[in-house]
C-alpha cells in the first residue's frame, strides 16, 4: 500500500513541474507576449505619463522619450534611463504570468549604475485588457499605485547577471518595468539602490503561466517544495494510521 501512495503523490506533484518560458527581446515581439508599449513621466509626483518609443538596439530594448523634447538615439540616451524622466517598459502577455527573472544587455557594471523597479497590475481587465480609464498614457505618478497598479521590488542590475525580480511569485498579465523610482514604493527587493543616472537596455524575461485570483492575476502559485512536504505529510500520516490499525 505505501507504494501505492507514493504513486499517487507522484502523481499528484507531476503537474506542477512548471516549464519556464524565456523571452529574448528584440525588435520582433516574442510568442507569449501580446505587446510592449513604452511610456516616459516627469519625476514629480504630479507628472503624468506620456507614451514613448522602445526600439531595439545592440544589448537589448530602449526608450527614447518623444516629449518636451525629444530624446537622442545615441547612446546612453537610447536606453532605458531615469535622467530627465523616468522610463519604463509595459509588457502584456497573453496570460497572467508568474514573471520571475530579467536580464540586462547593457550597460557594463563599470560604466553606469542600472537600478530597475517593477510592477504588477492587480486591477479588474475589459476583456483582457487594461480597463479604458486605466490606460498609462495621461496617469499620474501620485495615482498609479491607487489605480490597480502594485508595486513588486526595485533591484540593482548588472549586465550578463539574471536578476530575480519575484520572490514570491505574484502573477498578471501586465508588467511594467522601469528605471529606478522611489515614487512607485520602497522596502522590497534590493536596499542597494537610488535614482542617479540609471540607464539599462533590457535583452531578456523569464516567466511561467500560472496564477489565479481573477484581473491581472493577484494570486501566486505555491512552491513545489511546500506541496511536496504537504504530500509527503499525508502519506506519513495515511503510513502511521494504519500500523496503528496492524497493531491494534
Amino acid at each position: 500500500m505505501t507504494r501505492k501512495y507514493l504513486a499517487m503523490t507522484a502523481l499528484l506533484l507531476a503537474p506542477l513541474a512548471a516549464n519556464a518560458t524565456q523571452w529574448n527581446l528584440s525588435s520582433t515581439i516574442p510568442a507569449g507576449i501580446t505587446s510592449i508599449n513604452a511610456y516616459s513621466v516627469g519625476t514629480a509626483a504630479t507628472s503624468t505619463f506620456a507614451a514613448a518609443s522602445w526600439s531595439s538596439y545592440s544589448g537589448g530594448l530602449g526608450v527614447r522619450t518623444l516629449s518636451p523634447s525629444l530624446e537622442s538615439t545615441t547612446s546612453p540616451e537610447h536606453a532605458v534611463d531615469n535622467v530627465g524622466s523616468i522610463e519604463a517598459l509595459l509588457f502584456r502577455f497573453d496570460t497572467s504570468t508568474i514573471l520571475d527573472k530579467l536580464s540586462i544587455g547593457w550597460p557594463s557594471p563599470t560604466a553606469y549604475d542600472s537600478d530597475i523597479s517593477v510592477l504588477r497590475y492587480t486591477g479588474t481587465l475589459t476583456n483582457n485588457a487594461l480597463p479604458t480609464d486605466r490606460n498609462i498614457t495621461g496617469e499620474k505618478i501620485s495615482d498609479l499605485i491607487t489605480r490597480g497598479w502594485e508595486f513588486v521590488g526595485s533591484y540593482n542590475a548588472t549586465q550578463g547577471v539574471v536578476e530575480d525580480i519575484n520572490p514570491n511569485n505574484l502573477s498578471s498579465s501586465f508588467w511594467l518595468i522601469s528605471a529606478y523610482s522611489s515614487s512607485w514604493g520602497s522596502g522590497l527587493g534590493e536596499s542597494n539602490v537610488d535614482g542617479g543616472n540609471d540607464y539599462f537596455k533590457l535583452s531578456q524575461l523569464v516567466g511561467t503561466a500560472g496564477g489565479g485570483g481573477g484581473g491581472g492575476g493577484v494570486g501566486s502559485v505555491p512552491e513545489p517544495t511546500s506541496l511536496l512536504l504537504l504530500a509527503s505529510g499525508m502519506l506519513g500520516w495515511r503510513v502511521n494510521r494504519k500500523s496503528h490499525a496492524v497493531a491494534a
